[in-house]
């Protein structure tokens, strides 16, 4: 009895992961043909999150999702913001530039990509903007190295924040030709994915946003 009940839930476990790859990939087939057919959509991705499809140009990139800081036809800027660089944090920098950590918040230092690797993209809230800043879309603004300390101060700075050592560049063309491609799924920012606890898996987190908000199982009711 016992081998037989063991048998059965690993059936419907195997099962249950099989269905939700079937979905997954029915609606990022779905949702890429769509976006070859909207070019002015790819054209315009600054402010967009991109999330990594199967066919991710490099292995480093696979479950990713990355902000598009800048985007125009000299090409493209954006930053990973959902892998963690491992025993860092924003101590670990500023001691290395001899600056005081008094008043710093111990935030967490994300992988922003193999580009300017000696760099800090400071993702956050316009409830601060120094003469640096940019703001990108809607409540969220990028700010550079030297507003580290400002930032991530605990008074003072804005109230959400990421950072990221490094970013990815893209020449002219080459992101539209990726997405194009299948290579990226292009969403408007969000907030809560971007500055949400980092433990959580934010890749499928998006996916499964965007699925339901695209009625991705539509195709499936009344196929039991």
């Amino acid at each position: 009895m016992r081998h037989s009940l063991h048998k059965n839930f690993y059936f419907n476990e195997k099962l249950t992961k099989i269905a939700y790859n079937l979905i997954v990939y029915h609606w990022i087939v779905n949702l890429t043909r769509n976006m070859r057919n909207r070019d002015s959509d790819i054209r315009h991705l600054n402010g967009k999150i991109l999330l990594s499809t199967s066919s991710a140009p490099n292995e480093y990139l696979e479950r990713s999702m990355i902000f598009v800081c800048n985007h125009n036809e000299k090409g493209a800027v954006g930053v990973i913001i959902n892998k963690l660089i491992p025993n860092m944090n924003i101590f670990s920098i500023l001691e290395r530039l001899q600056v005081s950590t008094e008043s710093v918040e111990n935030l967490e230092i994300h992988f922003g990509g193999l580009e300017e690797m000696n760099k800090c993209f400071i993702l956050h809230s316009d409830d601060y903007m120094s003469s640096g800043s940019k703001l990108i879309v809607n409540n969220i603004a990028v700010s550079m190295n030297e507003d580290v300390t400002k930032v991530a101060t605990s008074s003072g700075g804005p109230k959400k924040k990421l950072l990221c050592m490094g970013c990815c560049i893209w020449v002219p063309e080459q992101l539209e030709n990726e997405v194009a491609s299948s290579y990226w799924i292009p969403i408007d920012a969000d907030e809560a994915l971007i500055f949400g606890d980092s433990s959580v898996d934010k890749w499928s987190k998006a996916l499964l946003k965007i699925g339901s908000s695209t009625n991705l199982f539509s195709d499936f009711q009344g196929n039991a």
